[in-house]
This record gives C-alpha cells, sequence and structure tokens, in this order.
C-alpha cells in the first residue's frame, strides 16, 4: 500500500513539473541559458509542492511496530507458522501491484488478521490443528486469487470475462477478509467460555462468603 502511495505521488509530482514546462514554452518560449534555468526552477519548485499535496499532511499517530512472533520450540508448529508468513509476504507482493483502492484495504485487513492467527497459535501451540484448513485452502487460495487480479491487471487483459473475474475477486476479498476474523474469533471460543466459567466460579464462592453485598445481606438475615 505504502510504495503505490509514493508511485502516486511521483507521478503527480512529475506530472505538474511537465505542465509547468508545457505552460511556460507556450507562454515566454525558451530565449537563452536564462529562461530555461527560470523555467527548470519553477518546475522544480511546483513539482515539490504537489508532491507535499499528494502526500498530505500526516497528522495520525504512527501504527506501532508489531512484535515478532516467537518461536514456539515445536518444530512442526513453527513450520506451520513460518509458511503462513511467507504466502502473507507474497500476498502483499500482489497487493503492491493492485491499484484498486478497495481491494488493496482488504488485503491489508486479511493481513494483519492473518498474522493475529498465527500470533495466537505461537502463544497457544495446542490451537495448531484448528487452523489446518486455514492453512491449507484458504491461505494459498486467496493467494492464488490476487496473483491472478494482479496478472490480469499488469497484462491489460480485457473483455467481458476477464471483468466479471474480476468482479468477483473484488467481492471474494470481502467474504476472505470477515471469514479469516471468524476463524480469529474462533480461536478464542474455548478461552471465552474457559474465563465466563472462571467469573461464575469466582461469583458464586464470593457470595457464599459473604464478601458481596448481596451475600453479606444473606448471612446477616440467617444470624437473625
Amino acid at each position: 500500500m505504502q510504495n503505490k502511495k509514493k508511485k502516486n505521488t511521483k507521478k503527480a509530482a512529475f506530472i505538474a513539473a511537465a505542465a509547468v514546462v508545457a505552460l511556460f514554452a507556450w507562454i515566454f518560449g525558451f530565449k537563452g541559458w536564462p529562461s530555461f534555468v527560470i523555467c527548470g526552477l519553477l518546475a522544480t519548485l511546483v513539482g515539490k509542492v504537489f508532491s507535499i499535496m499528494a502526500q498530505g499532511v500526516d497528522t495520525s499517530k504512527k501504527a506501532p511496530v508489531q512484535k515478532p512472533i516467537e518461536k514456539t520450540g515445536d518444530a512442526a508448529v513453527d513450520g506451520l507458522i513460518e509458511k503462513g508468513l511467507e504466502m502473507l509476504k507474497a500476498i502483499q507482493e500482489e497487493n503492491d501491484r493492485i491499484p484498486d483502492a478497495v481491494l488493496s484495504r482488504n488485503i491489508d485487513e486479511i493481513d494483519k488478521t492473518a498474522r493475529e492467527i498465527f500470533r495466537t497459535v505461537a502463544e497457544q501451540p495446542a490451537k495448531a490443528p484448528q487452523i489446518r484448513r486455514f492453512m491449507d485452502y484458504y491461505l494459498p487460495t486467496t493467494l492464488k486469487m490476487l496473483s491472478g487480479y494482479s496478472k490480469m491487471n499488469e497484462r491489460n487483459v480485457t473483455g467481458q470475462q476477464a471483468q466479471e473475474t474480476r468482479r468477483q475477486i473484488e467481492s471474494a476479498a470481502a467474504v476472505v477478509e470477515k471469514a479469516f476474523k471468524k476463524q480469529l474469533n474462533n480461536l478464542y471460543q474455548d478461552d471465552i467460555l474457559d474465563i465466563s466459567t472462571d467469573v461464575e466460579v469466582l461469583e458464586t464462592l464470593l457470595k457464599a462468603d459473604g464478601l458481596t453485598d448481596t451475600g453479606m445481606q444473606a448471612m446477616t438475615g440467617s444470624q437473625k
């Protein structure tokens, strides 16, 4: 995504500078080296202005740098995560070649969620079997789909079927984004149930020992 933004910024600056040269030549013409110098300075200045305008002023906070995913010590799990991260790298490389902004944002979210999935598995290796289909089919198919999309764009493939395929891929990317988030949530279902159970048991024990308002009222009433 960042690479595409830089390319667009350079393109805007180049077009603006070229427009200044053309306009200068049309109005004043080039009469000796001073005119070339003046035109060059104007073109450079306008190019820089347009470059800044294209980038925009970044007032947002920088995103925190993600910590690397730690090794688990389990060769099978570590190999699984490493393979997944390699596919994510390839997906982001395809993303850099895709001009569609909406699709590109979907891919960024897919990448972010997938990394959280791998981080969760690294923290709890016992969950690795739960992402087997995610690894064997969902992630590689997503990579294949995006690779096909970027190749069609680079080779200027046209026609009704090609356009329909592009629309299908764009729609599928949004579906994949939601599916990956659900996959991440599923990894935490057991943890959520365990926490809920612990909370219920804790509240029951506190109440039984008279350490809550309702528990204290019950004990006071029984003593009368």
